[in-house]
């Protein structure tokens, strides 16, 4: 279709003349994305826009299971043209895309996108388009008569704006409201004063002049409404979508009100947190010297504010990478993909989403021995973030070993990203991938300002890195460790919104039933992406409930909810000897539990 429009000669001079383009419109703005963003115009828009404002029903195809969900378009009993209204209904409309006319969607996911612009590009206070963006998209750049209607238009960028009254928007002002209308029926706009956002979408055709005055009709009730105050009596937060993750915010197991940092953490004295001054000042001394020379960060959190800051010969405001403390937030954004059913399961089959996943033959893994065994392809979710997946470890049947890994980790990665339409094995380089996700899931909402890359080990040239490689690795500042910290503390909740489902947070700090019953019960160590003390392995003199975040590098996040505490070492001090799951290194974790215990020890 673009090669056809390349082709052709413009009936008049571009910008001479107001003339809607139903369609050409769509090809036009569709390709042009698509070739800045490198991916098709589906995989944009679901990159840019459906994920980040979370329409999850809006979409310009769908498979066939899907086609009872559709509903069907009739016409007035004046409608003529009854030759559109087959096409609309019939099957291959809804497998075509056609990025100006067959977008599918509800009312509820209209008025979410509608809603961010009347809050001028913003979310919930989450940060979407530019201001200056948004305010050129929704300001006046041609007027006249529309040559296709014969009606006069006032639009701006893919928008318009109201003509003279009466009008669909019911506006008396000519710059405050913009929106578009759909097939002559449906309609969503944004008024850009008063906050309102309104879609009105329904199923039968109407001709021009009843469907102006019946959307005139409905827009005024709306307005005279919001003047009356009554919209505020039914306005709910997140459009009252059932789905939503939103909660009342958490009382705090002290009785105080709970705090929590905006986009600056505040600190506080360690008094008015709980701490014995002394004895928090015993354990930084203790920690010094146990450092001698090496260089560290030590940040304590308590009751939602910073209770001390330890820092020798290392940049407090520096990222550091996360390494394996990395699997913790993995665990976080999988916990999510399943509440929004993205996900079905953490029982179900990595390779029904992630199929590549099997097709690593002897000599294309990362060493030799190391490809896609026959048994692979009953590996769960579950196993892989707990670490007990066996993928390309010979003679490991999944869910019966812990075995500690890199590369399945990127597979539980790619396998999530592809879900959310972010990733492609041919294309590893060219989609938002799993740090995207983690930004509009996580980031955004707990004020982190943490990055991320992706990056591979050496290989021999035969390995497919496309499709075990690309490692999504966090760089972090200690206060970033923090927050992330604070989040699992209050079982995926930040200052009343669930970001992460609190089921999954409290099935995932507990050691797994896979290790429970495999494994010795001195490796009762790890839970679902986390280092967990539920068994007393870990840390045997710390609280049961507490978890940890570790990762190369001495990179660590532990967390006590029964303390209400919050200590990140980044990095620590303490030794750090072989695998992650050897005996060696299961004996280094215990060994900090010296210093967290004598800062545990501080609270009162």
């Amino acid at each position: 279709m673009v090669c056809h429009i390349e082709d052709m000669t413009p009936a008049t001079a571009p910008g001479s003349a107001v003339h809607y383009h139903s369609r050409t419109f769509g090809w036009l703005v569709g390709e042009i994305a698509s070739r800045i963003s490198g991916l098709t115009f589906t995989e944009a828009f679901v990159r840019e826009v459906s994920l980040p404002l979370g329409l999850k029903n809006t979409s310009f195809t769908i498979e066939p299971s899907q086609f009872g969900r559709l509903v069907t378009i009739d016409g007035a009993s004046d409608w003529e043209d009854t030759a559109i209204i087959e096409g609309v209904n019939s099957q291959i409309w809804a497998q075509t895309m056609m990025p100006a006319g067959s977008l599918m969607t509800t009312a509820l996911d209209v008025a979410k996108f509608y809603s961010v612009i009347s809050a001028k590009g913003t979310d919930h206070g989450v940060p979407w388009l530019p201001k200056s963006v948004v305010e050129e998209v929704t300001s006046l750049q041609a007027e006249g008569l529309d040559a296709a209607s014969g009606n006069y238009s006032r639009v701006g960028y893919g928008v318009r704006l109201p003509s003279s009254p009466p009008n669909q928007y019911a506006s008396s002002e000519m710059n405050d409201t913009v929106g578009h209308g759909g097939m002559g029926t449906s309609t969503g706009w944004a008024s850009l004063t008063d906050g309102i956002s309104v879609a009105y979408i329904t199923n039968r055709m109407q001709n021009e002049a009843p469907n102006k005055q019946r959307l005139f009709e409905m827009a005024k009730a709306v307005r005279d409404a919001h003047e009356a105050g009554e919209l505020d009596e039914v306005k709910t937060s997140k459009f009252s979508d059932p789905s939503a993750r939103t909660s009342s915010e958490p009382d705090s197991s002290l009785g105080r009100e709970r705090l929590w940092p905006g986009k600056e953490w505040e600190s506080s004295e360690p008094e008015e947190l709980g701490f014995d001054r002394e004895k928090l000042a015993e354990a930084g001394r203790f920690q010094s010297e146990l450092a001698v020379d090496q260089p560290y960060r030590i940040l304590i959190v308590r009751r939602g504010k910073i209770a001390a800051e330890w820092n020798f010969r290392s940049d407090p405001t520096e990222q550091a990478h996360q390494a394996s403390a990395s699997k913790s937030t993995f665990s976080s954004v999988l916990g999510i993909a399943f509440h929004e059913g993205v996900i079905k399961s953490e029982n179900d089959r990595v390779a029904d989403y992630y199929p590549e996943m099997l097709d690593i033959g002897p000599g294309e893994g990362p060493k030799e021995g190391r490809y896609a065994f026959p048994e692979n392809d009953g590996i769960t979710f579950r196993q892989l973030i707990g670490n007990t997946s066996g993928y390309m470890k010979p003679g490991e049947a999944p869910g019966t070993v812990f075995n500690y890994q890199t590369f399945g980790m990127n597979i539980l990665t790619h396998a999530v990203a592809s879900a959310y339409s972010l990733y492609k094995t041919s294309r590893p380089e060219q989609g938002g991938g799993f740090g995207t996700l983690t930004e509009w899931k996580i980031r955004n909402f707990v004020d982190g300002k943490w990055s991320w890359k992706y990056s591979n080990f050496d290989m021999h040239p035969e390995a497919k890195l496309g499709v075990f490689g690309y490692m999504t690795s966090y760089q972090m500042t200690t206060r970033d460790m923090a927050r992330m910290g604070w989040l699992w503390l209050n079982k995926g909740t930040w200052n009343g919104t669930q970001i992460v489902p609190s089921e999954w947070i409290e099935k995932a700090t507990r050691v797994s039933t896979e290790i429970l019953e495999n494994e010795p019960e001195e490796r009762h160590v790890y839970g679902l992406g986390f280092w967990c003390n539920d068994q007393a392995q870990v840390w045997p003199d710390l609280p049961l409930d507490s978890f940890a975040a570790s990762g190369a590098g001495n990179q660590h996040i532990w967390v006590c909810p029964s303390l209400d505490l919050v200590v990140v070492q980044s990095p620590g001090i303490y030794p750090s000897r072989g695998a992650f799951d050897c005996p060696e290194q299961i004996e280094d974790r215990r060994s900090m539990q010296v210093l967290l215990g004598r800062i545990a020890a501080a609270v009162k």
